[in-house]
């Protein structure tokens, strides 16, 4: 019997991610796939592909114990089928972990990407669980989770927390989510990509805050990212607020201008005179390790006998 682990994916619009994650949250066998590569065709029947090859080879050394896959997309509220993924075509109304516990025989645990990255972020920060703890990642588009007394809200359907879907009046761009008007667009990095085409077409996206953080369209696209945070900030007043993603993590990201608007926007004197926010640690596994912890946890939860000891996730955090 090899040293057990959880596979862990982390799907992306661009990237795919996987690695194993043993029970001290060690993340061994990394790698990244091209999406679009193994979208080729139909994505679920290359994802299943991809998932059962690594599965044969790490049964090799491993004892896996579960998969855990954290997809940019709107779950049900049993975590078990994708119900709206905007920027991963092929997954909208797919029972993933039905699909592949069918297919691997071991348990599978389905999970919005960004609660896997306040997973790891509440850890990482060695946060209390007794409150409430916000975590908006900025990226492709807007990701959102709340975590309240030691559980993710999750809403009626499943799709609590769409704060990228906030309406917009007076806007008239169509949003992946097929609305027309939510902030995804006008704040999320596909704005970003938008303005290079239109307005910054000699500068490469990854330049733009760089080189014209201080002009009024990229000024605008910040200050809709602003207004996102304040937004939820004023309805929940939460205890904490993680902000993360790629984009408050590009280089020349304005974060003095940033936080002025998140201010000029909060409700004064509370909840703004004592927020507390603080900015998720880059790195490009966050997404994995976070899949680890979550998996080991429901796997606590859910089969508690066949877990032996205690997951070190808070020598972890500290480490």
């Amino acid at each position: 019997m090899g040293k057990e682990a959880i596979i862990c994916l982390d799907i992306g619009g661009t990237n795919l991610r996987i690695g194993m994650v043993d029970r001290q949250c060690r993340l061994s066998e990394a790698r990244t796939l091209s999406t679009e590569k193994v979208a080729e065709g139909d994505f679920v029947a290359g994802l299943m592909h991809t998932l059962e090859d690594y599965y044969s080879e790490m049964r090799e050394s491993y004892t896996v114990r579960a998969v855990v896959l954290g997809v940019p997309a709107a779950v049900d509220k049993r975590r078990r089928v994708v119900l709206q993924a905007p920027n991963v075509p092929g997954l909208d109304g797919e029972p993933l972990a039905d699909k592949l516990e069918q297919v691997l025989g071991i348990p599978v645990f389905l999970a919005k990407d960004v609660d896997l990255l306040l997973t790891y972020d509440l850890y990482r920060e060695n946060l209390p669980e007794d409150g409430m703890i916000v975590g908006i990642y900025f990226g492709t588009g807007i990701g959102n989770s709340i975590y309240l007394g030691g559980e993710f809200l999750t809403g009626k359907n499943g799709v609590a927390g769409e704060l990228g879907h906030i309406p917009q009046l007076g806007s008239e761009i169509v949003c992946g989510c097929g609305n027309i008007g939510c902030m995804e667009p006008m704040g999320g990095g596909r704005q970003l990509s938008h303005l290079c085409e239109t307005v910054f077409p000699a500068t490469h996206v990854s330049q733009i805050y760089k080189i014209h953080g201080q002009t009024p369209e990229v000024r605008q696209q910040v200050d809709a990212m602003a207004a996102t945070v304040a937004t939820e900030v004023n309805i929940l007043d939460p205890d904490y607020v993680i902000i993360g993603g790629g984009l408050p993590q590009m280089e020349g990201f304005p974060t003095e201008y940033f936080l002025e608007r998140v201010g000029a926007r909060c409700r004064k004197p509370r909840p703004w005179e004592n927020l507390d926010i603080r900015f998720a640690r880059p790195n490009q596994a966050n997404g994995v390790i976070g899949a680890g912890i979550y998996g080991w946890r429901m796997l606590q939860r859910e089969k508690p006998d066949s877990v032996s000891g205690v997951v070190c996730l808070q020598a972890y955090a500290k480490g």
